[in-house]
């Protein structure tokens, strides 16, 4: 109940800010309008198809269905302008490669402009190729496998990479906490971590330009009673005061109960974006004493500072969203990428003054600087988003805005990450 009532607390001061800025967004797609469209031509509204390939069902579900919401909210305030209306049409990726195919086949029978998707690395690989094949422009929401638009000229992700969150946690530990006793505790073989440790560690040794140690502890673990044990105490024998450690919930609720028994609850504890989920926040409740930071768009405020940070799209995002969902739905960052998504493709849609898809890709990549809930958005030649980086905290059970950092990361490769590892390595 606390927590509901904060969130109808700052739902209502965000109410009261967002009245004294004009809602006229939807007007800036006139000219479009007059550029294809002719409403004294035709009975029926002209309508345009936006195709959402998303996990409804299987392990992926949670975040698709999160996404869905975010992607149906944009679309249910930017829908219909005067005679020219877009529709969404859905299909469920079930969370498989082997089904991701057939389901964006599927989709392109409804002769969509631009394809939203996918909640999952794997179904969005499968994508690509058809995505390549009928040149039209997709924008993943999360997905972060550098392949989905290194090796495709028409897909672009709104989310930053593994590599960019690394980045973003790297600034905050070295410059805002000012740590030079960094440690890093993996998960042997955990290959859904590799980029983001590797944007981390080459970032670290950038800021210190090698003058010093600031990572004085790395170490791969198995999720063990015993090993996360010990890894706890290698953490207090390096003197550790900020530790990255991509693990997950039922993982990191032993590891924080290691940490409380040796009271080294003054270290933070840096993650990844799988911290905002909502089994991970109900465990930091078992937790109080103990902070985290993770890279993870979060639009609640977190102080009174960071309410300068929010865009008025943010804002609107809010007030719209308990509207739509209810005040008790808190939204997650997957609900604001879906969102995000959206405004991308209808603003480059607008830019295009064109439905033919290269003039849509083309309109993407020239974005820039459009403010959408998660941030600024500019995109580079491969379809990454090049953007500041955002970290979240948990405070009061709630996922809530902490740094955003000072300067823009930008994804790289598989190639770069290599290149720098290798570089570094000798």
């Amino acid at each position: 109940m606390r927590n509901g009532n904060r969130h109808k607390l700052i739902t209502c001061f965000l109410l009261a800010v967002i009245m004294t800025v004009s809602l006229a967004g939807c007007t800036t797609f006139d000219s479009f309008r007059h550029t294809f469209i002719d409403p004294a031509s035709t009975d029926a509204a002209p309508v345009i198809t936006i195709g959402v390939f998303e996990p409804q069902t299987g392990k992926n579900a949670e975040r698709g269905k999160a996404e869905i919401k975010g992607i149906e909210l944009a679309n249910s305030i930017y829908n219909n302008v005067d005679g020219y209306k877009i529709v969404l049409s859905k299909v469920d990726t079930q969370s498989k490669a082997s089904t991701a195919g057939t389901a964006f086949q599927g989709l392109l029978e409804m002769n969509p402009v631009a394809v939203i998707g996918s909640a999952g690395e794997a179904t969005s690989l499968v994508a690509s190729e058809y995505v390549e094949e009928n040149k039209i422009p997709t924008i993943t929401p999360s997905a972060t496998n550098p392949l989905i638009t290194q090796t495709n000229g028409f897909y672009f992700r709104a989310c930053i990479t593994g590599s960019q969150m690394g980045e973003g946690l790297a600034e905050y530990a070295y410059r805002e906490l000012k740590s030079r006793k960094i440690g890093i505790i993996s998960i042997k073989n955990d290959t859904n971590t590799a980029a983001i440790i590797d944007g981390f560690e080459a970032k670290i040794k950038k800021l210190a330009r090698k003058k010093s140690k600031a990572i004085v502890l790395t170490s791969e673990i198995t999720d063990t009673e015993e090993e996360i044990t010990e890894a706890v105490k290698d953490i207090r024998r390096n003197a550790c005061d900020v530790c990255f450690v991509s693990m997950g919930t039922e993982s990191m609720d032993k590891l924080f109960s290691k940490v409380e028994e040796l009271n080294l609850t003054d270290i933070t504890f840096l993650g990844n974006r799988s911290w905002g989920s909502k089994d991970f926040v109900a465990m930091m409740g078992n937790h109080p004493d103990i902070k985290v930071v993770f890279p993870y768009s979060s639009v609640m405020v977190g102080d009174s500072s960071s309410t300068d940070n929010l865009t008025e799209e943010a804002q609107r995002f809010q007030i719209e969203y308990a509207s739509k969902y209810g005040s008790d739905d808190i939204p997650t960052d997957s609900a604001a990428l879906g969102y995000d998504s959206y405004l991308i493709l209808i603003n480059a849609i607008h830019n295009a003054k064109s439905l033919d898809g290269t003039a849509i890709r083309d309109a993407m990549l020239d974005l820039k600087d459009l403010k959408g809930v998660t941030g600024v958005f500019s995109f580079d030649s491969n379809g990454n988003v090049v953007r500041t980086v955002n970290l979240s905290t948990i405070k009061d059970g709630m996922v809530v805005s902490e740094y955003v950092t000072m300067s823009e990361a930008e994804a790289k490769d598989l190639e770069d990450i290599e290149s720098t590892q290798n570089t570094e390595d000798n």
